[in-house]
């Protein structure tokens, strides 16, 4: 049987289809930029934005001249993902039976397993996003090991005085502190902050921050949302997502001990996604760019294989942008 003659099998379908599944859920995809590039190896330049002011001059004067921005460009090659289901022939018999009700089933099937391949892929994406914000990406899986490190300077990755599970802890100063090295560093005011629930316990117990609470908006944002979303110039989110690890247990992409800060405004970071080639029918290839699906019949046993996968990697291109810190030392 030629796969590409079951329209829902087809790769030009099932690649078409992953733009219908989304995952709001996860927050640190929508904080980069999209971009695409060919082939499997991703380059991008680091730079820090100008924060200089030009000179006047006088009416018919030559301009000013100014410097290229100067840049340092990074090569990585980037993270191939590729997974796979089995389904069982039965799913193509109900296909090739005519019976409405048994095809509308077989095609509820196959969109439900792509869907949570894809959801797969994307989690595995999210994972990849913050520990990027977090200064470096650190594979080693199996024959898969590689690093990348984002250039995030140890002043962005700062460790608090006092951990701020302690009450008394100043943490308004380390919030200033800290939200004045990234609009100096970047050029960019820093706009937006993420913890996950264990973090914004910390604030909302602070001695400092409590007594703000019972009065303004303050109280009013607790009591909508369960907890601050506006503070010290930032917008706060609570982020307890996370991913089963390979020991079965929950992980949350962002840990007890970590806050990040960020500048929101500025382009600091993108997830590229490159190009792959990518069967078509029984002897043909095609090249898809971004995230791509294809099927293949299995003989032994019978049945169709299905494949989600994409070749991808975040980078930054304002380090100083970022300030993953450890609010728990």
């Amino acid at each position: 049987m030629d796969i590409g003659t079951v329209e829902v099998l087809d790769y030009k379908v099932l690649t078409g289809t992953l733009a219908n599944f989304k995952h709001p859920e996860l927050l640190g995809q929508a904080l980069m930029q999209k971009a695409a590039v060919e082939g499997n190896i991703a380059s991008w330049d680091v730079y820090s934005p100008s924060r200089v002011t030009g000179n006047f001059r006088v009416p018919g004067a030559p301009a000013t001249k100014v410097d290229l921005v100067k840049i340092a460009s990074r090569t990585a090659t980037l993270a191939p993902v590729l997974l796979e289901k089995t389904l069982d022939d039965m799913a193509l018999s109900w296909l090739r039976s005519g019976d409405a009700a048994a095809g509308d089933g077989a095609r509820a099937r196959i969109t439900r397993e792509e869907a949570d391949l894809d959801r797969i892929l994307e989690y595995t994406k999210e994972y990849a996003v913050w520990k990027a914000l977090s200064g470096t990406l650190a594979v080693n899986q199996g024959d898969v090991k590689f690093t990348v490190d984002y250039d995030l300077k140890n002043t962005h990755k700062p460790t608090a005085s006092v951990s701020w599970a302690t009450s008394s802890t100043d943490v308004i100063a380390d919030i200033k502190a800290w939200k004045s090295l990234v609009a100096a560093d970047c050029g960019y005011a820093a706009t937006d902050a993420y913890c996950n629930e264990s973090v914004m316990e910390y604030l909302m117990t602070n001695e400092d921050v409590a007594s703000f609470l019972g009065e303004g908006s303050l109280r009013e944002q607790v009591a909508e949302n369960g907890y601050i979303t506006r503070f010290m110039g930032l917008a706060w989110h609570v982020y307890d997502a996370g991913y089963i690890d390979g020991a079965g247990n929950f992980q949350k992409f962002i840990g007890d001990d970590k806050l990040f800060v960020v500048a929101a405004d500025a382009p600091f970071g993108a997830v590229l996604s490159g190009s792959q080639e990518i069967p078509a029918g029984f002897s043909e290839t095609r090249r898809v760019y971004g995230k791509f699906a294809y099927s293949a019949v299995e003989s032994n046993p019978p049945g169709v294989r299905l494949f989600v996968g994409e070749n991808f990697l975040p980078v930054i291109y304002i380090p100083d942008a970022v300030l993953a810190a450890d609010v728990t030392p």
